[in-house]
Order: C-alpha cells, then structure tokens, then sequence
C-alpha cells in the first residue's frame, strides 16, 4: 500500500493563508491559522493580518510543544489567540486544524449576532452555524466559550467538520486537518453569502 506523502506543516499553513487572503476570508484586523502533527502546533505569529497581510515565511510559523505549551521557535510571536487554539486541540483529540478568520459575509452575522442558517445542500455537512456567548478577545473566557459552543454541536452528533461564530469577532473552523478546515471556512461564507443575497431578493421581489 502507497503510503501518503505528509505536507510539510509550514508551507501548509502558508498556502492556506495565502488562499484566506486571496478570497477574501479573512481581513487585516486579524485571523489565525494552527496546525497539529502528534506532540506539536505549528501556528500563525502576532499580527498575522495587521502587518503580513496574511503572506508568511516559513520561519514565521511558531512551533509549540503540545503538553508544555513552551515556544520551541523564537523569530515570532504566537497568536494572541493560541489559548482558544489550544483549548480546541485539548477538548477534541481528533482535531487537526483550526482556522480563526473575519470573512467578508461572516461578519455581518457575527456582527449582529445572528446564527448563520442553513441555507443550500452545498453546506449540508455543516448544518447552521451557532454563536458563541460573547467574550472579550484573546482571553480564557473566549476559549472556553467556544469550546462550549463546539462541544454542543457535537452533542448533536456532529464530527469534527464544526464551526462557530464569535459575536462582533469572528468565525472559528475546526477539521481533521488543515485542507478541511479551509473547506469549512469556505462553506460558512458561502452559506452566509446566500443567506443574505437570498433576503435581498425577496425584499427586491416583496409585492410582485
């Protein structure tokens, strides 16, 4: 049997956020993006928006150990956000990936704090997408808010294609592994993009 070849984690995570930032998924206020191989998470650094614009180098890519949560990569800062990644990682085993992005559409739910519905058969897999209770950014409190909101959809018998929003913050995208939790985030602003243009046209068409 062919075994399949293993990507190499930061050239991964740099294809992806140049894919977040080429389709608008994300923006310059922020976003990140973590990986995990066996005992380590590889994850985007500070500012990954702000002052990358998405477009990383390899040795940006900070490597954290997973059980002593220690740096074993000094160039970069981690995530501000690498607690909720963490806690993510340490609730579901069988996640791989973690994608924290503002995409375009997202945003306008996450914003007015409305869940995302289900709105086509594309998006099927993922059903609507629920919101979190509101936490303050980069806290523990926001952590464990969303691993309450991904445990939840689990409960319901989702597998591990889950995703949340985060009121007035974001959307959080959790796959077995970095290709499906991209996938995911695409779903969610594809499901957001016809949510809304499915409301203009029956206003447009209200009384004909």
């Amino acid at each position: 049997m062919r075994k399949r070849k293993v990507k190499d984690p930061r050239q991964w995570i740099i294809a992806i956020a140049d894919d977040i930032w080429l389709h608008r998924l994300s923006d310059a206020a922020g976003g990140n993006i973590s990986l995990r191989m066996e005992d380590l998470i590889y994850i985007t650094p500070r500012c990954t928006g702000s002052r990358h614009r998405w477009h990383l180098d390899p040795r940006d890519i900070v490597i954290v150990d997973f059980y002593t949560k220690k740096a074993l990569s000094r160039y970069r800062e981690l995530s501000r956000e690498a607690r909720m990644h963490f806690a993510i990682y340490e609730t579901f085993p069988e996640a791989g990936a973690v994608i924290h992005a503002h995409p375009f559409y997202s945003m306008v739910f996450a914003c007015t704090g409305t869940p995302i519905p289900v709105t086509a058969e594309y998006t099927y897999k993922l059903g609507g997408v629920p919101l979190t209770e509101p936490a303050p950014a980069h806290s523990q409190e926001l952590a464990d808010a969303v691993v309450k909101s991904l445990l939840a959809q689990k409960e319901r018998g989702v597998k591990c294609r889950m995703a949340v929003l985060i009121p007035s913050h974001g959307v959080v995208c959790v796959g077995r592994d970095l290709d499906e939790a991209y996938d995911i985030l695409e779903r969610v602003e594809t499901s957001a993009r016809i949510s809304l243009y499915s409301k203009l046209h029956r206003l447009e068409n209200f009384g004909q």
